[in-house]
């Protein structure tokens, strides 16, 4: 049996904002219905022992939450949740209380959309005193700011404002901009980092195509099912470019095991590309 580091999960393609770096997906908006991720969880359990409940959209949108979370604890998975964080406040108690929740992946960068948010100042409270209470728990926070241009690397970019509140809450003796390397994260304190990195582009579309030479983690360490059940090889297919299967409708070791999953995992092991999405990611020219 096939195991991945993680699944992504997208629990929902709605989000409550539309910021520039993220791709607009044409897919229907929806939410997915708890008995649906049940039944999702029974086709999966084994092949992983981490969800990530994210692909598009805000999974704190979701208003069965709380259930999906149980669901995660019953079947036990731990869970990672990755979000803009404009609605930590009013998830907080929930998500504090939640054993299955491993970690939260808070996005900073959603705040470069400024016409939809409230000023930063207050963004960032409602952060910190989600982080605040946090420290009461063994949740792990990554704070984000995955937005660097290649003309900001290395120079005072648009960050500073957000980077020295951090330096304030945190109490920190020496400007973040001074031990702060792209691509590589910091412990600001016990359980809680922070990473700061180029803005990616999502290969969809008229992405250009950079050649059928490379390889991915995708369909080795993990995959993502879409909101309708949809398998995808990788967590950057939020349009669902490369359906492998519909989880609905097969079992996960059909959808894996199928000709389409087959070559793709093949080509990666040989350095060779198969699907045009691959060839438009720029992510695996990390590999």
């Amino acid at each position: 049996m096939k195991k991945f580091k993680k699944i992504y999960l997208e629990i929902t393609n709605r989000c409550n904002l539309s910021c520039s770096f993220c791709h607009q997906s044409g897919r229907a908006k929806s939410f997915m219905q708890p008995e649906d991720f049940r039944a999702i969880l029974g086709k999966i359990e084994g092949h992983t022992d981490h969800l990530a409940l994210h692909v598009l959209g805000e999974p704190l949108l979701h208003p069965d939450l709380e259930e999906i979370l149980a669901l995660c604890r019953e079947r036990g998975f731990k869970v990672n949740l990755t979000t803009n964080g404009t609605l930590l406040p009013q998830r907080q108690d929930l998500l504090l209380s939640s054993p299955a929740l491993r970690q939260i992946n808070i996005s900073l960068h959603s705040f470069s959309n400024r016409e939809t948010h409230a000023p930063l100042a207050d963004y960032l409270q409602g952060i910190f005193g989600f982080i605040r209470e946090a420290t009461a728990t063994d949740l792990l926070i990554s704070l984000r700011l995955w937005n660097l241009l290649p003309t900001d690397i290395n120079v005072p970019g648009p960050n500073d404002t957000i980077l020295s509140a951090l330096e304030a809450f945190f109490f920190l003796p020496e400007p973040l901009a001074d031990t702060l390397t792209p691509g590589h994260g910091i412990t600001l304190a016990p359980r809680v980092f922070l990473s700061q990195n180029a803005r990616f582009t999502w290969p969809h579309g008229s992405a250009p195509d950079l050649g059928d030479k490379g390889t991915c983690r995708g369909l080795r360490d993990h995959v993502a099912i879409l909101v309708d059940g949809t398998v995808v090889p990788c967590c950057l297919d939020g349009e669902g470019d490369v359906p492998l299967g519909n989880i609905h409708e097969q079992s996960f070791g059909e959808i894996l095991n199928a000709p389409r999953a087959t070559t793709i995992r093949n080509g990666f092991s040989q350095r060779r590309l198969s699907e045009p999405l691959c060839r438009r990611c720029t992510f695996r020219q990390a590999f």
